[in-house]
């Protein structure tokens, strides 16, 4: 499948703070793509820039083809955009706002009302579409939202934290309407929850300190979880923590809980804890915690290495200083 964005090597910086280093990705035909990070990592200035609100300091990026510079309006026809906060008129009915944002996004006149009613069919709106947004729930306005962004059917579709203050019911259909989009457009979302990741993504990216460090797919995030899992090991007899302290000196990760211990143990070391923990006086039992993507996810971002000012730069920047 063909590519609907690429973004090479995006670096941004607001005075002397480098919000971005070195961004790079691809979002291909019909995925969704988790896009990480902790906070002051970069997300929120890649989308902006991806999304023509700021200008990028250095690299390049295309949409559909088209360059981000030298056809920004072409870019910004092929994207559809969900922020976090996204200002609505609450005294306008669902379609008569959705038709003013048509208006906006110069959907011709013979093509406006197809257009909206297709984006109100699309969020599963049309039980509201006569409702003013201000009788809406939080998780109907976040449709409303989505309708928006959906109008005239924009190849790619960026969402910023799409089920920020939704209740979990509310999560749960926002996913599945989510999913439900799979195919007919790219979707890059933008979440701090992995749970979220797992539920409706094929690929995840992560940046941290404003360059990517990650881009794999889901399921190699699970495998990695999967190798790298913590096992509580109890003894049939003999002193746990001098089997923990026997394990920490053959260079273990193992910390005594109780009359348990807790190693980090690949899986193709669970043969080698099992021979210490019968030389120690026999396994009475071994349970396996697997670790979660959040373990993964702690994992890719303490490991990354530092490049430039990091989150206390961001943190400590005089008032007014715009950070990502």
């Amino acid at each position: 499948m063909g590519a609907v964005l690429e973004a090479r090597s995006l670096s941004k910086h607001f005075g002397t703070f480098a919000a971005l280093h070195d961004v790079s990705f691809t979002l291909n035909a019909g995925e969704i793509v988790g896009f990480l990070g902790p906070n002051g990592a970069g997300k929120s200035t890649t989308m902006k820039i991806l999304t023509g609100f700021l200008a990028p300091g250095g690299g390049s990026a295309t949409v559909c083809g088209h360059d981000l510079v030298a056809d920004p309006l072409a870019c910004r026809r092929a994207i559809g955009y969900l922020p976090e906060e996204l200002p609505l008129y609450l005294d306008m009915r669902v379609d008569a706002y959705l038709d003013h944002v048509a208006r906006l996004k110069g959907i011709p006149a013979a093509e406006r009302r197809r257009a909206v009613l297709e984006s109100i069919e699309a969020a599963w709106l049309k039980e509201q579409a006569t409702r003013h947004i201000r009788k809406l729930s939080k998780g109907n306005r976040q449709r409303v939202g989505l309708a928006q962004a959906l109008l005239a059917r924009p190849p790619l579709i960026i969402l910023d934290e799409p089920t920020n203050g939704l209740d979990p019911t509310q999560v749960a259909n926002f996913r599945d309407l989510l999913r439900s989009l799979a195919g007919r457009h790219t979707i890059l979302l933008s979440t701090h929850i992995l749970g979220e990741v797992e539920a409706v993504c094929s690929r995840v990216v992560v940046v941290h300190r404003g360059r990517t460090i990650a881009d794999e797919p889901v399921e190699a995030l699970r495998a990695r979880a999967a190798r790298a899992g913590r096992v509580r090991v109890r003894l049939r007899a003999g002193s746990p923590e001098l089997f923990a302290d026997r394990l920490a000196a053959e260079g273990w990760a193992a910390v005594l809980d109780g009359d348990s211990v807790v190693v980090e143990a690949a899986i193709e070391r669970r043969a080698d804890l099992i021979a210490a923990a019968e030389s120690a006086g026999g396994l009475r039992e071994l349970v396996e915690e697997r670790r979660s993507l959040e373990d993964v996810f702690r994992d890719l971002t303490s490991a990354a290495t530092p490049v430039g000012p990091g989150p206390i730069a961001a943190e400590s920047a005089t008032p007014g200083q715009p950070v990502a």
